[in-house]
C-alpha cells in the first residue's frame, strides 16, 4: 500500500451492505469512509438475498476496484436454508476468501460474522424457528473462526460483532421483524466495522 494513496476498503456481501448505505446516506453524522484518518475510498457492493455462490459470480465488482481490505456480510442467506449444510457453507466462505487473497490479491478480508436473529415482534418476511437459525449461527461462526486462522496466511479472520449477542442488546439492535437492524443497530454495526478496518489497516502497515 503506498504511502502517497487513499486506502481502498470494500465492503461485499449481502442486503445489509445495502441498508448500512442507505442508512449512512439519511445519518449526517457518519460518513461513508467509516470517518477514517486518510479518507479511504469504500465503495458498498450489496446484494439482495445473496448467499456465497452468488458473491463468487460478482467478483469483478472487487477485480475492478482493486481494494485492500475486503469486508464481506455472508453466510446468512445460506444457512437460512435447511438443505445447507453448516459444512459446506462453511467450505464455500473459506474457498471465496482464498479466492479474494490468492487470486485477487486483496492484502486482508474480514469475514463479519453472521448475526443471531431476534425473536419478532410482527410478522417477519423471512420466518425461521429463532433457536434453530441461532443454532446455525454459532456453528458456522465457530467454524469460520478456526478454519480462518489456520488457512489464511493470518491475512483473514472472523470479526466478532460487539453489542450484539445479549438479550437486551438484541432488543434494541434489532427492527420488530427480528431479522433487520434497527437504527440503534445500524449505528453499531457502523462502529464495529470501523473498528475491524483500523485493526486491518494496522496488520497490513506492520507486513
Amino acid at each position: 500500500m503506498a504511502a502517497s494513496s487513499a486506502l481502498k476498503v470494500q465492503l461485499f456481501g449481502h442486503s445489509f451492505v445495502r441498508h448500512l448505505k442507505d442508512f449512512i446516506r439519511h445519518d449526517t453524522t457518519l460518513r461513508f469512509d467509516l470517518n477514517l484518518q486518510g479518507h479511504p475510498l469504500v465503495p458498498y457492493s450489496g446484494f439482495s438475498g445473496a448467499r456465497v455462490d452468488t458473491l463468487h459470480d460478482r467478483l469483478t465488482v472487487i477485480f475492478d476496484f482493486e481494494p485492500e481490505i475486503v469486508v464481506l456480510f455472508i453466510g446468512t442467506n445460506d444457512i437460512y436454508d435447511s438443505s445447507c449444510s453448516i459444512i459446506s457453507v462453511a467450505n464455500k466462505i473459506e474457498d471465496l476468501v482464498r479466492t479474494l487473497l490468492f487470486e485477487l490479491n486483496v492484502r486482508y478480508v474480514i469475514v463479519l460474522q453472521c448475526l443471531h436473529r431476534s425473536a419478532p415482534q410482527v410478522s417477519s418476511k423471512y420466518p425461521v424457528d429463532t433457536m434453530w437459525f441461532n443454532n446455525r449461527v454459532d456453528s458456522l461462526n465457530f467454524l469460520l473462526s478456526e478454519r480462518l486462522k489456520l488457512g489464511s496466511d493470518s491475512r483473514a479472520c472472523l470479526w466478532r460483532l460487539k453489542r450484539f449477542c445479549s438479550i437486551s442488546f438484541k432488543e434494541r439492535n434489532f427492527a420488530k421483524d427480528g431479522c433487520h437492524l434497527s437504527s440503534r443497530g445500524q449505528h453499531q454495526l457502523y462502529r464495529n466495522i470501523r473498528a475491524a478496518v483500523v485493526a486491518a489497516t494496522k496488520r497490513i502497515l506492520r507486513s
